[in-house]
């Protein structure tokens, strides 16, 4: 019996299953679990503002959504339905395919579908075209998965016995990508993971609201062609920016400029581009003018250099972003040398009483009085706040050469790479030691030759779940959101463990372990990834020549005085370094030794020339950079960067 069959943008044909339900004084029929239990199509399609039949961008991939809470097939239950995707009205080349997905009964296993490429795409070095494998066995189940890797969470879950309830875990919808071995290469379609065509009470199943894809970050053709490289980048790691005070930070039809300091520059292109992001956000957010400047470099603040550049969206002023959603700009012209300041403004439509974003910024923001200041060049209009996090932005991307692009450095990590004690003029965190090392390196030419993004976020939960698949496993966020979206990711640091081992109260070896398991497993996880760069042309046919990410891991530093561990965390912070030294050799930067008073990766303190009343200072985040740049320039580490 042939599988059903269905476009990417109309996946009609494909559904198979009711997830969501209305509400009222009775519940229409869905079933999501095979025990009657439903999503409420209210908080989706109301409070989140997925609109029913309409396109959402997460995590940089457009996807078509089914109508929710009409009583009719609203979902893919995974069962081995082909999505095609046309030649021409959809996105059919890019990075990654991003599902919005979740399971119910538990999470699935197993669950493996196929990518075809198009005739004469992704073809192997003899020329032999090259279909890929997926695992989708990562998506979590919808009531007991991790907040955190979520899009979106609802409030309510409808039952058939025409009641409703509020868990206290939420009902959740998953972002997942899975990379492609041949970005840019074209895709003809995907096949999903053969799981089950029913739901049954207990028994797993794999929902899928809709899929995209994430573009790569080659753009236009010809003429028009562009590359852009990520030059600032700024995770969201709360659904809430507070005030000093801490309250929560609200503005009402006001203007935002925030400052960014960037990495490297345009090319002679000048070309410019912004990435908002509402993906901590509960609500929709409509930004109705937005604007990118150069920051005056005497005046500095609030002051723009010359007239904003004002930025568009799909050509349109304003831009609507729902609940767990993105947007980035179109471009503009605006040329930008290395370690600038760009100031963003942003108008917030109405009263938000509350703005997603990064929560320990160390940056600066200005707010304006109740209009649209998006254009101001002075800053007469604009108040300093006391926000202790910066709001929607996310990050900058410029222009690079087409033939000779130039890539990306991220740090993914948590306390080193972000920074939370850094100076509070958004100028000192460690990605801006590393691009002040890198200017400054004495062996180099004084130019900053690629980005250098910060993914830095205050969190204990950026180690991935452990996995021995062989296929492609599919990224849930916050990595893929964090680091695989950015643009042209070649290089990742991971600086992270730290935060995993003050939380954990077992004894030494089962803390270590932990944190080995999970950095061993995002080494495998992002060097699965391939750069936008990793094609080559044989006979005018794309070939693939798996260039893939390449991963270094930092030691762990020792505890500092305002962020003290136990003997025991201690003794499995020592533990941790070991293994990474004596496993991964060639990928190691060994920040632990580059601030500890002994100048080794063992040693128990941090050297006191690199505190301040118990706190990393500036100069510990120079001595960081300084060991990334050292270890980069003796040809220590295995694989150049960029």
């Amino acid at each position: 019996m042939a599988r059903p069959t269905c476009a990417i943008d109309d996946t009609s044909g494909c559904l198979n299953n009711t997830a969501t339900s209305t509400f009222t004084t009775t519940t229409s029929p869905a079933d999501a679990d095979g025990s009657g239990n439903s999503l409420n199509a209210t908080d989706l399609t109301g409070t989140a503002g997925w609109q029913s039949g309409k396109t959402v961008t997460i995590d940089g991939a457009t996807i078509t959504l089914p109508e929710f809470g009409t009583g009719a097939y609203d979902n893919m239950l995974a069962s081995g339905q082909t999505v095609t995707l046309p030649d021409s009205g959809v996105v059919n080349t890019g990075a990654a395919v991003v599902f919005l997905a979740f399971a119910t009964g538990a999470p699935v296993t197993n669950a493996t579908g196929t990518i075809t490429y198009a005739k004469n795409n992704c073809l192997d070095p003899n020329g032999v075209p090259s279909d890929q494998s997926y695992d989708l066995s990562a998506v979590p189940d919808w009531l007991s998965g991790p907040s955190s890797a979520a899009s979106i969470t609802l409030v309510h879950e409808n039952h058939s016995d025409d009641t409703q309830t509020s868990p206290s875990s939420g009902p959740k919808v998953y972002a997942i990508s899975v990379p492609l071995t041949c970005p840019g290469s074209v895709i003809s379609s995907v096949s999903l993971p053969q799981l089950t065509n029913g739901v049954q009470a207990g028994r797993p199943a794999l929902h899928i609201l809709g899929l995209g894809v994430r573009p790569t970050t080659a753009t236009g053709s010809g003429s028009s062609a562009r590359h852009w490289v990520g030059t600032w980048a700024s995770v969201q790691d709360t659904g809430k920016v507070q005030s000093s005070d801490g309250s929560t930070a609200a503005v009402d039809s006001q203007t935002l400029r925030i400052p960014a300091h960037v990495s490297i520059g345009t090319d002679s292109g000048s070309g410019v581009r912004v990435h908002l992001s509402n993906a901590m956000g509960a609500t929709p957010v409509t930004f109705d003018a937005a604007s990118v400047a150069l920051q005056d470099t005497t005046a500095a603040g609030a002051t723009a250099a010359a007239a904003p550049a004002t930025l568009t969206f799909d050509g349109s002023p304003s831009v609507t972003i729902p609940a767990g959603g993105d947007a980035t700009s179109d471009p503009v012209t605006l040329t930008v040398e290395q370690q600038a300041t760009v100031l963003v403004s942003l108008q917030v439509r109405g009263m938000a009483p509350a703005m997603p974003g990064h929560s320990v910024a160390r940056t600066p923001v200005w707010v304006s009085d109740h209009a649209d200041r998006t254009s101001d060049t002075d800053a007469t209009h604009y108040t300093q706040t006391t926000y202790t996090g910066l709001p929607y932005l996310s990050g900058i991307d410029v222009t690079t050469s087409t033939s000779n692009p130039a890539g990306s450095l991220v740090l993914y990590g948590d306390q080193s790479v972000n920074g939370g004690t850094a100076s509070a003029d958004g100028r000192h965190h460690l990605s801006d030691a590393i691009t002040d090392a890198l200017a400054d390196d004495p062996h180099g030419d004084a130019s900053v030759r690629y980005g250098v993004l910060n993914a830095g976020a205050d969190s204990n939960s950026l180690l991935p779940q452990i996995t021995s698949s062989t296929s492609p496993f599919g990224v849930l966020n916050p990595l893929d959101r964090d680091v695989l979206t950015q643009g042209n990711v070649r290089t990742v640091l991971v600086s992270t463990g730290a935060t995993d081992l003050l939380n954990c109260t077992g004894n030494a070896y089962t803390c270590a372990t932990e944190v080995e398991d999970g950095l061993a497993s995002l080494d495998i996880r992002l060097s699965g990834y391939s750069t936008d760069d990793s094609q080559l042309s044989i006979n005018q046919q794309p070939v693939t020549q798996n260039s893939d990410i390449t991963v270094y891991l930092a030691t762990i530093a020792p505890f500092t005085a305002a962020h003290p561990g136990t003997a025991t965390q201690e003794a499995a912070r020592e533990e941790v370094n070991t293994y990474l030294l004596d496993n991964y050799p060639g990928q190691i930067i060994d920040f632990a030794a580059a601030v500890s008073t002994d100048g080794n990766a063992t040693s128990s303190t941090v050297k006191a020339a690199d505190l301040s009343d118990g706190n990393p200072s500036a100069a510990y985040y120079a001595d960081l950079a300084g060991r990334y740049v050292d270890d980069i320039d003796a040809g220590a580490l295995i694989y150049p960067p960029n």
